[in-house]
């Protein structure tokens, strides 16, 4: 491939088009070239001569050998020089800064992707190190407000937190210019002899800080846009608000009294109000988050080999560490309780509000906490691979997911700002036909223009689904529900059909034995030998056995294990044969009282006669019926699809209630079955738990998981149950009807608005700062119904 040489530091062949600050591969040889030197010259020469001789920088003949290969190592997108990285954003201000931020980024040599989450503060970009660095990144967003940094060093920051600061600023200031101006308004309808005249001076001085503190980021904000094509929300405000300074900064240079700094200061002190309540709901639902999400832990105590405690830090624990924790402790870690004594609440995943004490061997999940005494930890899992590290990566992406979905400010002001640029533009324009040029530049002219732009500011259609998304994500985790996919929350309202797995979700999915029943007297010492032939079995029915009989596992006889698979098992003794299985492995095999389709029966005994009968049946889950009760009294259809023996099926059926039933399903019939429902224009919703659900779930509009589901069902579940209870979905289907009804009457809300105030303030009847107030009415009754659905969920 064609290359522009070689790397200055490292000898690398530097592709065309691609050199970072002229004779540099990467941004890094760049830095390391900057710091040697800097060194004295003979320190330099022996830096660069062991890296040589270490191979950590190529010799010039490794460099000219490097130049003819392929592009393989040296092209930009070789997976070694990619990094893929989450960073905090700080100064974004509204849903439009996210995407701002995100064209900015992406407009960088080297940046691959950039993905910006509004709610979270967070944002997710790849790029090429050889091409640009994060200082750079964080460099190229500085001009416009924007801040960047590693995601640890400003993770408590609270999201109105700069806002705050902003607002009670600018607000101090705007106070004082309204009571200045109030002079000059007194002089001229008589009321004041003669204003001094440096009070217009003195007003200047005290909104040229707003300019910096409230206007600036907001015109950074709306000119980055217009640069890209695009208007945003912040462009009705930026040029309403600009013109009044402009215009009046124009008048008190050429001594007129036509001076309405007060009035800039008003528009954009308010336009700050908006965006601090708003943001304030943010920190409402992120105070929600933190308390599932927050690890306040960065070092643990280690105990070495040799018994001796270090401090390492969180992210150095392997499995197989052991790790002390003490009263108050979070654990970070998924793991094993090495010695027992310790009480420890897992409230934070499971929903158990009585902290439990932990036995050794005790499994321990990450972000459990210690009440008392002091718990040594096995680590199985490093925090990054906890089901905790998951769901917090999961909400991210929801949140991320949904912002993209929903963020309507943008898409509504790509045509909806033109268009009031031209209303705003044409009530100037008709005062100037009407009255003459004179009155162009006076405030009566050109008022009711700003007026037009401060009260169609569509800061409620921006507001109106994205707070309403994050309220109800909050609250949904706090009640124990996780949502994975936000844009799944919209769908939900369309939801007619549920369709339900049986084993594991309906079910408790583990076998047990609900009774022994004998053929004759009770013979004990046979129970030995049916724990001697089951031993080492996998199969669930064995296991449930194994359980039930613990009690006889003193003595165990010995014997060579026989598999008669599909049936049972043989243990062939010296001087007998032992037989645990179907009823086909016995000559004379009896019908246990009681038994039914809903059970699996094991019979167990010798010389072909069958001694007794174990009684075995997976139960339903206590809190099934109810839950699916009030999901049929809500109007949704039912259904049960299963692999599980068509028998079992229906009696799970009859049991629960579910009017349609199928047993023996495949997982290619399950998922033929979602598409078969959406060919026939049902919404449905699938519920499941286990590896064969997973790619139903994936078909379905709608997908949820119980938290105990594997790896696939939860990968492919929209929502997850995290206390694994039934009784939690009504709940979210009732909470996705509310959001649904939430975000369309705050869009029919702003949509009103906009509909009667624009001719309004385009006749002259409305003056800038009160068309600024009606806008901030509006955006606060968006928040304020966002708000309203958070306290009715949680």
């Amino acid at each position: 491939m064609p290359t522009a040489g070689v790397c200055t530091l490292c000898g690398a062949p530097i592709p065309s088009g691609q050199a970072v600050e002229g004779s540099f591969c990467c941004a890094g040889c760049a830095r390391v070239h900057e710091v040697l030197a800097n060194l004295p010259p003979d320190a330099h020469a022996a830096y660069v001569a062991a890296a040589r001789r270490l191979g950590l920088i190529a010799t010039a003949q490794a460099a000219r050998e490097q130049t003819v290969e392929t592009d393989a190592a040296a092209s930009p997108t070789h997976p070694e020089a990619r990094r893929e990285t989450r960073f905090r954003f700080g100064g974004l201000a509204c849903p439009s800064c996210s995407w701002v931020a995100e064209q900015v980024l992406l407009a960088c040599p080297g940046v691959e992707k950039a993905t910006v989450d509004f709610f979270s503060g967070t944002g997710l970009v790849r790029y090429d190190m050889r091409r640009t660095a994060p200082d750079r990144l964080a460099e190229t967003l500085k001009p416009l407000g924007y801040r960047l940094g590693e995601l640890s060093e400003t993770e408590g920051l609270r999201p109105s937190q700069g806002l705050t600061f902003s607002f009670v600023a600018a607000a101090i200031l705007t106070m004082n210019l309204m009571s200045l101006s109030t002079l000059r308004y007194f002089e001229r309808h008589g009321g004041l002899d003669a204003a001094p005249e440096e009070i217009k001076w003195l007003e200047f001085l005290l909104a040229a800080p707003v300019v910096w503190l409230a206007w600036l980021p907001i015109a950074r904000r709306a000119w980055q846009g217009f640069r890209r094509g695009a208007t945003t929300m912040d462009a009705l405000i930026a040029i309403g608000s600009g013109a009044a300074f402009i215009l009046s900064l124009a008048a008190l240079s050429v001594g007129r009294d036509e001076i309405y700094f007060e009035t800039f200061a008003g528009l954009v002190t308010i336009s700050l109000l908006s965006r601090l309540i708003e943001a304030r709901l943010r920190d409402k639902t992120f105070a929600d988050l933190a308390t599932l999400l927050r690890m306040p832990v960065s070092r643990v105590r280690k105990i070495e080999a040799d018994g001796k405690i270090v401090y390492p830090g969180v992210d150095s624990v392997r499995p197989g560490d052991r790790i002390v924790f003490a009263a108050g402790d979070v654990v970070p870690f998924d793991g094993d309780a090495a010695s027992g004594g310790a009480t420890v609440s897992e409230a934070v995943l499971t929903g158990e509000p009585r902290p439990r004490q932990k036995a050794a061997g005790d499994a321990v999940i990450a972000g459990s906490s210690v009440v008392e005494g002091s718990l040594t930890l096995a680590v199985r899992r490093r925090f990054d691979e906890t089901r905790l590290h998951h769901i917090a990566a999961s909400l991210r992406q929801a949140l991320a997911a949904g912002e993209e979905r929903l963020r309507s400010a943008d898409r509504v002001a790509r045509w909806f700002t033109p268009l009031v640029l031209a209303i705003a533009f044409l009530a100037w324009a008709a005062r100037v036909v009407v009255f003459g040029w004179a009155y162009a530049f006076s405030a009566e002219g050109w008022f009711p223009s700003i007026a037009v732009l401060a009260v169609a500011c569509p800061c409620a259609f921006s507001l109106a689904g994205v707070s309403a998304l994050t309220a109800a994500t909050g609250a949904l985790l706090k009640r124990g529900i996780l949502v994975k996919d936000a844009v799944q929350l919209e769908e939900l309202n369309r939801v007619g059909r549920v369709v339900f797995d049986k084993t594991g979700t309906l079910s408790e999915g583990r076998m047990s034995v609900e009774r022994l029943v004998w053929r004759g007297p009770p013979q004990p010492a046979l129970l030995p030998l049916v724990l001697a032939a089951e031993a080492g079995s996998g199969h669930p029915v064995a296991a449930a056995l194994r359980q039930h009989l613990e009690a006889h596992a003193a003595v165990l006889p010995e014997g060579e294990i026989i598999d008669k698979p599909g049936e049972g098992r043989l243990l062939q003794m010296a001087d007998r044969t032992f037989t645990v299985g179907s009823a086909g492995l016995f000559e004379e095999a009896f019908t246990p009282d009681g038994a039914d389709e809903r059970h699996t029966l094991v019979w167990f005994g010798e010389n072909g006669r069958a001694a007794g009968c174990f009684v075995i049946a997976d139960a339903l889950r206590r809190e099934a019926k109810e839950a699916l009760g009030r999901l049929a009294s809500d109007g949704l259809k039912l259904e049960l699809i299963s692999g599980d023996r068509q028998a079992a099926c229906d009696w799970a059926a009859r049991s629960l209630g579910v009017p349609q039933v199928r047993g023996g399903a495949t997982l290619d019939d399950k998922v033929l079955r979602m598409a078969e429902l959406k060919r026939a224009g049902e919404t449905a919703a699938f519920v499941g738990d286990g590896t064969n659900d997973a790619l139903a779930m994936s078909a379905a509009t709608v997908s949820v998981a119980l938290a105990k589901s594997t790896d696939e069902a939860l990968a492919a579940a929209g929502f997850i149950l995290l206390h694994g209870d039934l009784k939690a979905l009504p709940d979210l289907f009732a909470a996705g009807r509310r959001l649904t009804h939430v975000i369309r009457w705050n869009y029919v809300w702003a949509f009103a608005f906009n509909t009667l105030f624009i001719p309004v303030a385009a006749l002259g009847e409305l003056l800038p700062v009160a068309a600024m107030a009606l806008m901030l009415v509006s955006s606060t009754a968006v928040l304020l119904n966002a708000n309203r659905l958070r306290r009715r969920l949680i």
